[in-house]
């Protein structure tokens, strides 16, 4: 039997939503890497706020019981994404709080919120296999206030590098590696393309991207897994009441973590990461109590996107 015509166009419209919100996340490659922003405003994307912000600002708590091991728990930072009170960053500052070692507060400290910024771009590097497509970039902070630095610089001299006909690429340059690691941001050399106005209205919702990848449901199983390994009581989670509203959390003077705290998430987001760096003293062993409450068994999740170069190297700029 087929399907009732209404909610065959209501599953087309759903699929053609979803698929649109949930643009898989690229980042800088070695070597240059090749891009055309793009600044859609409202009138040319709904989800582009009156104010004209372009770009979203991501905060995220990865929560696991050892540095080495994988996430028990993925989850937004209600406070950076949505400027409303987070429960997981309540139960973390009460863990660092109670830790009883160094090594503890170590661990503890690891779950804070860790900052990203995702813009729509075309990828326009050499061998891209999909230079029409629009897609979501990830940087760190300090690489996306080069970008930044960068429009404002031409703009003062009165051209508009994300104007969409006249506009111009830019090249990101990774070198190095881990602490070593370098990005510079230039205006591309040559000819930029410019952009189809199916591209500019194909942008992705970057708001409703980072609510579908972080903001699954599993503030609870974070808290318990805090709970567990800490051993402090964790607060009641409450729903944020009302609709979200994005905050310009990384651009602000009271963003949650500054760009040196994510100096300590790089042993957490390593994983996939060839190069493993030692930390300069060698980690006292842990103490028993802790060693005991650190038996939770991580559920199978997917790997951790997040480079160690790429945190070490927002670092390094600071």
């Amino acid at each position: 039997m087929a399907l009732n015509p209404a909610l065959q166009k209501l599953i087309s419209n759903a699929t053609n939503k979803y698929s649109r919100s949930s643009g898989n996340r690229i980042k800088p490659k070695e070597g240059v890497s090749r891009y055309r922003i793009l600044a859609p405003t409202p009138a040319q994307a709904a989800w582009v706020r009156p104010d004209l912000q372009f770009w979203a600002d991501c905060g995220v708590h990865w929560i696991k019981a050892d540095e080495n091991g994988k996430p028990l728990a993925v989850v937004g930072c209600e406070s950076t994404v949505n400027q409303a009170p987070c429960p997981i960053c309540t139960a973390i500052d009460q863990a660092i709080a109670s830790a009883i070692d160094e090594e503890s507060k170590k661990l503890y400290e690891s779950w804070k919120t860790k900052l990203t910024v995702l813009v729509n771009v075309l990828d326009r590097s050499k061998g891209s296999t999909n230079p029409d497509d629009v897609q979501i970039l990830e940087l760190t902070p300090t690489t996306w206030g080069k970008v930044m630095s960068v429009i404002q610089q031409y703009g003062e001299e009165g051209e508009d590098i994300l104007d969409l006909a006249n506009g111009m690429d830019l090249a990101i340059t990774r070198t190095g590696k881990g602490l070593n690691t370098e990005y510079s941001v230039n205006v591309a050399p040559g000819k930029s393309n410019p952009v189809k106005p199916e591209q500019i209205k194909g942008t992705h919702d970057l708001y409703a991207h980072i609510q579908k990848e972080f903001f699954r449901g599993d503030e609870p199983k974070a808290l318990a897994a805090i709970a567990q390994i800490s051993g402090v009581s964790m607060p009641r989670l409450t729903s944020a009441g009302g609709a979200r509203t994005p905050t310009r959390a990384l651009t602000s003077q009271a963003a949650s973590v500054a760009d040196s705290d994510v100096q300590e998430e790089a042993a957490l987001e390593a994983l996939e990461e060839e190069t493993v760096v030692q930390e300069e003293a060698p980690a006292p062993a842990p103490a028993k109590t802790v060693a005991a409450k650190q038996t939770v068994k991580a559920p199978a999740t997917a790997p951790v996107e997040e480079e160690m170069d790429d945190i070490l190297a927002d670092l390094e700029n600071i």
